[in-house]
């Protein structure tokens, strides 16, 4: 026999009956109340955590405790231990003949000396034989010459001056030291000052 148009088999019902009923309780969150032995369970608490967390409603959002922004703690920088000025090394050039910056690094390669060592010896040993004198056997003789006229002390031209630059690193303490010198020596900086000293304290040969 056939059925009528537009009516459900009793296959159909009972498939859309445990849709309804099953499924759709574990997965959608609906509310329908579970059938036969699955009653008694579902009513029984089945721990105390179970108990204090209520059960979620279809629908509604679980609230949130709200967040409360830590404050952000910005990080102190300790200040660096200060330095005095007198104690930090600064390089300073100075200028010199070609023989005697070929001197200068020939000893440099053969010793374990620094720059700034050998400039230290050089000034220590013009100041041992006496600066005055130092400077005089450096200068040349003035290319004019005259019996009646006095003729000016050149500083400029001086054994040991030149075009190529040399460096050393001196505290500010020391380099006051060498300032001083350079005075009492009575040259005008302390350019000419090293080039003089440095020309009489390197090993090799002289500048002519």
């Amino acid at each position: 026999m056939t059925p009528p148009k537009n009516k459900k088999t009793s296959d159909q019902d009972d498939e859309q009956g445990m849709s309804d009923e099953g499924v759709g309780n574990l997965f959608t969150g609906g509310a329908a109340a579970p059938s036969g032995a699955l009653a008694g369970w579902a009513a029984a608490p089945s721990s105390p955590a179970a108990q204090a967390v209520p059960a979620a409603q279809p629908g509604l959002a679980v609230p949130r405790p709200p967040v409360v922004p830590r404050p952000t703690q910005e990080l102190v920088e300790e200040p660096a231990a200060p330095v005095s000025d007198a104690d930090t090394a600064k390089p300073v050039g100075f200028y010199v003949s070609t023989n005697v910056a070929n001197r200068f690094r020939k000893l440099r390669k053969q010793s374990d000396l620094t720059h700034t060592q050998i400039v230290f010896l050089a000034v220590e040993d013009a100041v041992e034989k006496g600066l005055t004198q130092v400077v005089e056997e450096a200068r040349r003789a003035p290319k004019f010459q005259s019996k009646l006229f006095a003729v000016a002390t050149n500083n400029t031209d001086l054994r040991g001056l030149g075009p190529v630059q040399l460096q050393y690193k001196p505290t500010r303490a020391q380099r006051a030291v060498i300032d001083g010198l350079v005075t009492e020596a009575g040259l005008p900086d302390h350019t000419k000052f090293l080039a003089v000293v440095l020309d009489q304290y390197l090993p090799g040969r002289r500048d002519a």
